[in-house]
């Protein structure tokens, strides 16, 4: 399944970039570069891995727990890592390091990583609601037609419908299989899995400090959005683009995340030319601050995450 979507990943971003240029589009663009605004962008990248290290700790608070601060902060970061790595495998991979660390049951580790995806997604949902406020047009091209537009309103409506159809169809369709093979092993463990999120979701009534927890939880996407930013207000091809492009710009690469791509490689580069020129820029801007920004940011997460992993493991040997 890796070897399938790393290929994936590698047929995305050689179609995406076979007409894209090193020495002309790509060398200008980190030639001109703010570094200064890079280097603060990786700060804000940096300080919501803090934030939600932190965080870690509000949510095992109701369980009994309570981890080093720091060690929570590099888990999380060789999550990360290992997300850029191997797909969806940093949530199982973080909780697995504070476990050696810290002596906190996974299983419970993992029920508090549900919670953060079940958050995540409620914010994402946020930034798209306030995306569609800032950009409607832009939006609307994103999701109608193609990214078309001059495209007809009669195209664009029944476009709509399909999707809302389609995606409603996929959903009734799921509950069945789910229902009708309740007893085969896979499904068993789908099903446990979809239990574990709602049982993650109402335990969030639990929390002990549940203003901390929004402060926190909102702290992060500020982070996010700052970050993203300060990228590009670094390039001069995106100087231009303002805070509403920069959050319409975050929720179309999130979707782009949504394929389970090695650091969703190729995905997000292609949800990224889309949101460029649904916002009306040129593709090709679209694909060179996708890849520089990608590149920086996947870099700056494993570097990151691997001194995370020697902090955290140093840290157990001392210990002991």
């Amino acid at each position: 399944m890796y070897l399938f979507f790393l290929s994936l990943a590698a047929v995305m971003m050689y179609f995406l970039y076979r007409k894209v240029s090193w020495k002309e589009d790509i060398l200008p663009g980190l030639q001109t570069a703010n570094w200064w605004l890079v280097l603060l962008s990786f700060a804000f990248g940096y300080l919501a891995t803090i934030i939600r290290g932190l965080r870690w700790n509000v949510m095992l608070e109701p369980m009994g727990y309570h981890a080093n601060n720091w060690t929570n902060i590099h888990s999380v970061a060789f999550g990360y890592c290992m997300n850029n790595l191997v797909p969806r495998s940093g949530e199982l991979a973080r909780c697995t390091l504070l476990n050696r660390a810290e002596k906190i049951p996974v299983d419970k580790l993992i029920g508090t990583v549900i919670l953060e995806r079940i958050v995540d997604v409620i914010m994402l949902a946020l930034i798209l609601f306030l995306a569609f406020i800032l950009n409607a047009d832009a939006l609307n091209n994103l999701l109608t037609s193609g990214n078309d537009p001059n495209a007809p309103e009669s195209e664009k409506s029944a476009m709509v419908w399909y999707i809302l159809g389609a995606g409603l169809l996929g959903l009734f369709f799921a509950i069945w299989i789910l229902r009708k093979f309740r007893h085969v092993p896979f499904i068993v463990k789908v099903n446990s899995f979809l239990t574990g999120i709602s049982i993650g979701l109402r335990s969030v009534v639990k929390l002990q400090r549940k203003l901390l927890f929004l402060v926190y939880s909102v702290g992060i996407w500020t982070c996010w959005v700052l970050m993203t930013f300060c990228i590009m207000k670094a390039l001069v091809a995106t100087q231009a683009m303002d805070f509403s492009d920069t959050i319409f710009f975050i929720g179309a690469g999130s979707l782009g995340m949504i394929v389970p791509t090695p650091g969703g490689a190729g995905a997000f580069h292609g949800m990224s030319e889309l949101a460029f020129v649904a916002l009306g820029y040129e593709r090709k801007a679209g694909k060179v601050f996708a890849l520089i920004s990608w590149s920086g940011k996947t870099t700056f997460d494993i570097l990151v995450g691997a001194f995370g992993f020697f902090i955290v493991t140093s840290r157990k040997i001392i210990i002991k």
